[in-house]
């Protein structure tokens, strides 16, 4: 992982998955797939190459694989590849000649850029979901728990903080290892069986932010949403869940029914934009920003790039 401007943490395990902290990122690893969550001026694409040569050497194939970005809030602090969406665009286009660009959400403010790489046998189901959002301006009752003179690593002090901020509310239930650092922030993964969540924290009032993600394999996602919205209370927020037409929450989808990230299920806050792609028949991307109600109007610190 030094290639991505990073280090592993801390590892921990079970029979379906290896979890690892990176400063400022995190991996998980099953037996037929990888996950891996950057932030700040890590660089995540750096990696692509030493996977691909990985696959090759145990005569594996890449059956599908996505890459998903949010707009920078300081994109002239990025690192090379990640200078501009269109050196993105041709890394990956040169490793998946026929994977598939999108820009999800408004150019001039919370968006993604998104790449698809699709070549799972025509026919096949897949099960996946996955929840991520990225919040801004969070609740001081969290933040001023973050903040510490010394580097603790996962123990009684991590415990304290967890309950003292009600982080535990997202978490208990769950195998956690999570980092206190120094002076500030703070980064969690959790797993449960085949699940995970994990948790990137920036305090600071001035860029205070976190990004949330979990794979929980539910029906309805209004209960692990809520609770998200409730522990961090942003100002604003973007949540972006991608289903496969096998999953449970695809399933609903295609019925028509709610998957509980709508308006409806946090009235604290105004829908200002909602992006739905289907990339395959079933597979869907849903996209939604957020702002509090009766907050003063806060815009992506967006500097954008040029899209491929």
């Amino acid at each position: 992982v030094g290639i991505l401007n990073a280090q592993i943490v801390s590892r921990v395990s079970n029979e379906h998955l290896d979890s690892y902290v990176l400063t400022e990122s995190s991996l998980f690893v099953f037996p037929d797939r990888c996950i891996l969550i950057t932030c700040g001026t890590t660089t995540l694409l750096n990696s692509l190459s030493p996977i691909l040569d990985a696959i090759s050497e145990v005569r594996g194939e890449v059956k599908f694989a996505t890459f998903m970005r949010k707009n920078f809030s300081y994109p002239w602090e990025q690192k090379g590849p990640h200078t501009s969406m269109e050196t993105e665009y041709d890394l990956l286009k040169k490793a998946f000649p026929s994977g598939k660009p999108y820009v999800l959400g408004p150019v001039d403010s919370d968006h993604y850029f998104f790449f698809v790489y699709d070549n799972a046998p025509q026919g096949s189901v897949e099960t996946d979901t996955q929840m991520s959002m990225t919040m801004y301006g969070l609740t001081k009752d969290l933040t001023k728990h973050l903040f510490s003179e010394e580097f603790h690593p996962t123990g009684e002090e991590t415990k304290r903080i967890r309950d003292e901020s009600r982080l535990s509310a997202i978490l208990d239930g769950w195998t956690v290892q999570d980092l206190q650092f120094a002076p500030c922030g703070y980064s969690v993964n959790a797993i449960r069986d085949g699940e995970y969540q994990t948790m990137h924290i920036t305090p600071e009032d001035h860029c205070s932010f976190s990004s949330y993600e979990t794979n929980t394999a539910v029906e309805d996602l209004s209960e692990r949403f809520g609770v998200v919205l409730s522990v961090f209370k942003p100002q604003r927020f973007t949540v972006i869940v991608r289903v496969d037409p096998g999953s449970k929450i695809g399933q609903r989808y295609s019925q028509g029914m709610p998957l509980g990230i709508e308006a409806d299920f946090c009235p604290e806050y105004d829908a200002v934009n909602r992006t739905v792609n289907e990339f395959a028949p079933g597979y869907t991307v849903i996209k939604q920003n957020y702002v509090r109600k009766n907050s003063s109007p806060v815009r992506s610190n967006n500097v954008e790039e040029r899209a491929p």
